[in-house]
């Protein structure tokens, strides 16, 4: 560009009018001023309509709609004034409504001559929240735009002036934005004065949050603010404070931490500005159900005491702009710390009043639990230790009267009461229907405090009647791991006031060792009068129970069925299944002799012998019955010992081992429907001291079913004294091979009972089934050097090999996005400031079903996943990359990521579901 050749860029033409000059370089200014123009109100697109030399409107620049934006250029330029224009609206003479918003402002003297043409904005983000004030600023850029163009008219062609205008276009903006920014921080420092003012002056937090949350909303020009604290147990954000339309609604809501805007911000402690909320996952979507609100943008800050977190503050929907900037995070940072002081100063005073009163509480509270422990001690019956507590809960709480209501252990339709009334402990007896109050309560579970009015007291039955006068409180008791189903009461308050939640505490406190104190003496007496059977029972079946597993092994190689039995109160029968990673599974069932408590611990302690020898070794089924019978025996009493089938699968070989230890005979049953039965030679676990175990070894093919079972699946009798059989067993599986394992199982036990014609069982019943599955699997490896070309190249590789095979919707991108990740971080960081000639790294696939696992192997510096840094929220927001992003990345696009370092080499792994 030559500035000494520039004209002005104003030029009379012969009838004496003003049009603006066209050149390239006045071209170029041209695009520059209206970029600007575009940026100050977010449009989608602009153009001048400057007057030319024969006097007419000519367009520079790229609308949309190019027909309604002259003939809006036209209207203006006439009437010399500027005007905005909402989507929607309608023309006169156009044909259908505006699908597009509008500020158009007039460049030229409002009196005079100089008439240069139009300005036009065409598409502005959140339009409806835009005031006059966002025309006002076109406008005065539009005249200062004006002024800087009139003051070339008479300008001759000097070398400087182009620069100098193009100069003085970037000071306007710059004083413009200025001009703006200097009237909102006045304000916003005269309203932190005022903030700061309140909190000093109030003591009622309630008053002082609501007009900081105002202020925010006046500074920040929002249409609402809210401020959620934490509850106690830090689990969800409550709505404390809200301004705006939608107080009531928004109020009711609770915000899971971690979920949402605010939920991020209390885990992360960083402030956040979401924009587009409306296309953003990470907004909480039920405040805007609940309140038929629609969020826009979100400036959200962390209410931070020290180091902790206690809420967060928002300002919702930006008024007169279409977005919140980043330095809106600073100014919203003083109102959360102005926030977060008061709330710090408030609850300092409560919890000094409130410490002093629970001292008084708890010094009273200990001198009633004194006197309750002594009362333990020295109650043998329970009607002596009802006497001397009640008497202590009337005294404690300041009532007339107070009782315990028991439901019976024994008879289950009868309630007992001792109920303490004028000075005197009743024992009582009511039958079940008598209640309806205490009744439901203890089904809830929830206390009830009320006053006794007449309307009250005509639904009261015959127990209410009886124990509950003037007003009552009334806790129900369920002491964890007992029997005790039961509820305290007090009632007849001696003050002027009803009972309150001070009391409730107090007879929860209460409450606790006295349940103890009546559970332990009444066990005593079941002890005494030789109910220590039924214990015995309870116990050994809550031993069985802890030994079988908890849920069903899962994997897309077989579907597993299983169900046991017992035909008493306990079972002899034990059952168990592990995977050792995807490769490899064992199965087993047995069946130990004897019975009750001495059998449970029997069972308790072979199936841990052989649990941990299964998991801890890789002995053969046959070396690992060797190994358990040695054992098992050392501690086998009574000559009791166990029977025990076990097999052990391998995925890759499709080779299955079994042995047996006494155990029956189990089942193979062909994908053709034939079967044949699984034999091994061996005494059972706990005979002898030492005795060899003769397996076999057989090939699985998809579709053959594996049957483990107890003899009490055969050996069930009906009346004629014929048994089930081990034919009708099987043919009964066969039939229904197409089946489900779980359905089969179901339906073979349903047709034992029903051969049976008995409801008590010949002895228990256990039956495992395992149903091999069709499932498509692959595995394939490929070594690439460790360098950034080779990155295009491991792509190709998983494309070629895995493309067809995806049919999960994003996952196939997701793999490709973590597997370069993973790829680019041992060529750029496992290998840098190492001296290996020929750095590489291996990237081992292997689907199995839809399971993909992916392993990538490399010979560079130990990875340690601790010391990645987490990624940070604020520095992304800022564009500054601190670390982490990749690694976070991968975790989260992946099912499961892990790494280990095996002495020589980095392994990382990473799954995925890909169907």
């Amino acid at each position: 560009m030559k500035p000494s050749v520039l004209p002005p860029i104003i030029r009379k033409n012969e009838e004496g009018g003003f049009y603006l000059s066209s050149s390239s370089e006045l071209d170029d200014l041209y695009h520059f001023i209206l970029g600007q123009a575009k940026r100050l109100v977010s449009a989608k697109s602009a153009a001048f309509y400057f007057r030319n030399e024969r006097g007419n409107l000519s367009r520079f620049g790229l609308v949309n709609d190019k027909s309604t934006a002259g003939s809006i250029a036209k209207h203006v330029f006439k009437n010399r004034k500027s005007i905005l224009i909402k989507k929607g609206s309608q023309l006169k003479d156009s044909i259908g409504p505006l699908s597009e918003s509008y500020i158009a402002c007039y460049v030229g003297d409002e009196i005079g001559d100089l008439a240069l043409g139009v300005l036009v904005l065409e598409g502005i983000k959140h339009f409806q929240n835009f005031s006059e004030q966002d025309l006002d600023l076109i406008n005065y850029f539009s005249a200062n735009l004006n002024a800087l163009f009139k003051d070339t008219v008479l300008s001759e062609a000097e070398p400087q002036f182009f620069n100098s205008l193009t100069t003085s276009i970037l000071l306007l903006i710059d004083n413009a934005n200025i001009h703006n920014n200097n009237n909102r921080l006045q304000y916003f420092l005269e309203e932190i004065i005022r903030v700061a003012v309140l909190i000093n002056t109030s003591v009622d937090l309630e008053d002082v949050l609501v007009m900081v949350m105002e202020s925010a909303k006046s500074v920040f020009r929002t249409e609402a603010s809210s401020l959620l604290l934490l509850d106690d147990k830090k689990e969800y954000l409550v709505f404390h404070t809200v301004t705006g339309e939608k107080r009531e609604e928004v109020s009711k809501i609770k915000v899971p931490v971690g979920q949402g805007i605010a939920g991020t911000v209390a885990v992360t402690k960083q402030p956040m500005i979401i924009n587009d909320a409306q296309n953003d996952n990470r907004v909480f979507r039920d405040v805007d159900k609940a309140s038929n609100f629609i969020t826009r943008n979100i400036l959200a800050s962390p209410l931070i005491v020290g180091d902790e977190v206690i809420g967060v503050i928002e300002a919702i929907n930006t008024i007169d702009r279409n977005n919140f900037s980043q330095d809106d995070i600073d100014t919203f940072l003083s109102f959360s710390s102005a926030c977060a002081v008061a709330i710090q100063k408030t609850r300092l005073l409560e919890n000094l009043n409130e410490t002093n009163f629970e001292l008084k509480q708890k010094l009273s509270t200990l001198e009633s639990i004194f006197d309750l422990g002594q009362a333990v001690l020295e109650s043998h019956d329970e009607l002596g230790l009802m006497s001397k507590t009640l008497s202590i809960l009337t005294k404690e709480l300041s009532c007339e009267d107070a009782g315990m209501v028991i439901i019976e252990e024994k008879n289950k339709n009868r309630i007992q009461v001792y109920a303490r009334q004028l000075g005197i402990v009743r024992e009582s007896f009511f039958p079940m229907p008598e209640s309806r109050l205490f009744l439901s309560l203890m089904e809830s579970g929830n206390p009830r405090m009320a006053v006794v009015t007449p309307q009250l007291e005509e639904s009261f039955l015959e127990l209410e009647s009886y124990t509950l006068k003037k007003n009552f409180l009334i806790l129900p008791i369920a002491p964890r791991g007992g029997n005790l189903r039961a509820a305290l009461y007090v009632s007849g308050k001696q003050s002027a006031h009803s009972f309150n939640e001070t009391d409730l505490r107090m007879l929860k406190t209460l409450s606790s060792p006295l349940a103890k104190a009546y559970e332990n003496l009444r066990l005593n007496q079941e002890i005494i009068t030789k109910k220590s059977i039924e214990k015995e029972i309870e116990i050994t079946r809550k031993i069985q129970n802890n030994i079988l597993p908890n849920s069903l092994l899962q994997s897309p190689l077989f579907d597993l069925g299983v169900m046991s039995v017992a035909a008493k109160e306990v079972s002899g029968d034990f059952y168990d299944f592990h995977s050792f990673g995807d490769d490899q599974f064992s199965f087993l069932v047995a069946d130990v002799s004897g019975k009750s408590l001495p059998a449970a611990i029997f069972m308790a302690m072979s199936s841990s012998i052989i649990r941990t020898l299964s998991r801890t070794t890789d002995l053969s089924p046959s070396e690992l019955l060797f190994r358990a019978n040695q054992l098992i025996y050392e501690d086998s009493q009574s000559g009791m010992f166990v029977t025990l089938f076990l097999v052990n699968y391998q995925r890759r070989t499709r080779t299955l081992k079994f042995a047996s230890a006494g155990h029956n005979d189990q089942i193979w049953i062909r994908k053709d429907g034939s079967f044949e039965l699984l034999k091994g030679k061996g005494a059972p676990l706990g005979v002898v001291p030492q005795t060899n175990y003769q397996g076999g070894e057989i090939q699985i093919e998809p579709g053959d079913i594996l049957v483990f079972y107890t003899d009490g699946a055969i050996e069930e009798k009906n009346p004629e004294e014929e048994e089930y059989g081990l034919d009708r067993f099987v043919n009964f599986i066969i039939e229904r091979r197409n089946e489900s394992s779980e359905k089969i199982v179901e339906e073979v036990y349903d047709d034992i009972r029903e051969f049976s014609r008995s409801d008590e069982q010949y002895d228990d019943f256990t039956v495992m089934i395992l149903k091999f599955a069709e499932v498509s699997s692959f595995e394939i490896s490929r070594t690439f050097r460790a360098l950034p070309d080779e990155i295009p190249k491991l792509r190709d590789f998983i494309s070629e090999h895995l493309e067809g095979k995806i049919t999960k919707p994003f996952a196939f991108d997701d793999i490709l996005i973590s597997l370069d990740e993973a790829a680019t971080n041992i060529v750029m960081h496992s290998y840098k400031g190492t001296e290996l000639d020929h750095p590489s790294f291996e990237c081992r696939l292997e689907l199995i079903g839809d399971n993909l696992k992916v392993v990538l192997i490399d010979e560079g510096k130990p990875f340690d996943r601790k010391k990645v840094p987490k990624p940070s929220v604020e520095a992304n927001v800022k564009g500054e990359r601190k670390g982490g992003f990749g690694v976070y990345l991968m975790e989260t696009l992946m099912d499961k990521v892990s790494y280990d370092f095996n002495g020589k080499q980095n392994i990382t792994y990473l799954e995925k579901t890909i169907v």
